[in-house]
């Protein structure tokens, strides 16, 4: 066990035996000490740095500090948090969840309140390394049980660091015995389309030295869907899909994963309901009629695809935006008057502070709600893209 967390030592998440280290140098920087005065009232500062000297060990500092902290943010911008399916799953056995990603910090964060709340451990979580933009977001991270994904490298060490996570991922599920989180692909949805990608299926099976079904049985794989009233950060998503539609790229600002992580934290989100979906294990066998492994590898993505979908929690204005959208009544049932109303103040807010062609700005709008519902009933339409 050792050997094998010096061998992860630059991605793995903390062990016990770093934490007080970890905490002592959290407690020496200042923004650190911002957070403390943010979730903590200013009588009770001084007492919550002297309780977190006394912390030791991961599953405290998750208890103590994580839990309250996510819980506060979850009262002050969710009006209702939800959830199904966890009665399908067994809390003595590991799991690979894998989720859609609408928001950077908040879909893990949710998921792992839930799961601690219902007898549950938590998960281990992968984290991108560009968000890792300052050494104290990093200590926190990892104290929070996650393990860091390497982005941006030239192709041969991509390629090793591929390796080495899919090893970790292995040594976490089977070893540690712990369960996993990772998004469906890099990086958040931004036009409500989720699709997995088959390259993370690959990575997933480098470390295991048997048959493509029977590796992502070894796994136990449940599909995950994260569902938002309001969609997180829509209006900085719309920004990004119109400017990508206009000139063909969008580059990020300096700190813009920063801001993206920080807004996420701080905006209204209404309800939200998450679902776990069934360990994928008989659906696998539809792999076997497939000899082709990318082949094997898609249709995978397309079975994980299916039940994301179908376990959507959709909303009014969900539903509101597909009629908007496509200039129908077809789901007037599923949302009243003032929800119709509201879904479209809603969008006229966000739309009119966005500079360029109203109308294509609008149809982004529109499809990063409407793309939810076209997806989870296969309806003729395909997708809203403007990428």
């Amino acid at each position: 066990m050792a050997n094998n967390q010096d061998k992860f030592k630059s991605i793995r998440s903390y062990n016990d035996d770093e934490v007080s280290k970890v905490i002592s140098e959290l407690l020496d920087e200042g923004q650190f000490s911002k957070i403390l005065s943010f979730a903590y009232p200013e009588n009770q500062v001084t007492q919550i740095r002297q309780h977190l000297k006394k912390i030791n060990t991961i599953k405290d500092f998750q208890k103590d500090v994580v839990y309250f902290f996510v819980s506060k943010i979850k009262n002050r911008i969710i009006s209702n948090l939800s959830f199904s399916g966890l009665q399908h799953l067994d809390p003595k056995k590991s799991y690979l969840f894998m989720s859609n990603h609408r928001d950077i910090i908040l879909d893990s964060a949710l998921l792992n309140i839930l799961l601690h709340e219902n007898g549950f451990t938590t998960t281990e979580n992968a984290i991108g390394s560009n968000l890792l933009l300052l050494p104290w977001i990093e200590k926190i991270v990892r104290l929070n049980k996650s393990f860091i994904v390497k982005r941006g490298l030239p192709v041969r060490e991509m390629l090793q660091a591929s390796r080495e996570l899919s090893e970790y991922i292995y040594h976490s599920l089977h070893e540690k015995k712990n369960s996993v989180w990772i998004a469906q692909k890099e990086g958040r949805t931004k036009d409500g389309n989720d699709k997995t990608h088959p390259g993370l299926l690959k990575m997933l099976t480098i470390a295991y030295d048997t048959s493509i079904i029977r590796s992502f049985k070894k796994m136990n794989i449940v599909p995950v869907s994260i569902s938002y009233e309001i969609e997180p950060l829509v209006k900085s998503k719309t920004i990004e899909l119109y400017t990508k539609f206009e000139t063909g790229k969008y580059e990020k600002a300096p700190k813009e994963d920063l801001w993206s992580m920080q807004g996420g934290l701080n905006t209204y989100k209404g309800r939200v309901h998450i679902s776990f979906g069934k360990p994928l294990k008989r659906k696998l066998l539809k792999l076997k009629r497939i000899h082709n492994r990318n082949e094997q590898f898609a249709k995978l993505a397309q079975i994980i695809d299916t039940q994301i979908y179908k376990n959507y929690k959709l909303f009014p204005g969900n539903y509101a935006a597909y009629d908007i959208l496509f200039n129908t009544d077809y789901f007037k049932d599923r949302y009243t008057d003032l929800e119709f109303e509201e879904f479209k103040n809603h969008m006229n807010k966000e739309i009119e502070q966005i500079k360029g062609n109203k109308k294509i700005i609008r149809m982004i709008f529109l499809g990063i709600y409407a793309n939810p519902v076209i997806n989870k009933y296969t309806l003729r339409q395909k997708p809203i893209s403007f990428v």
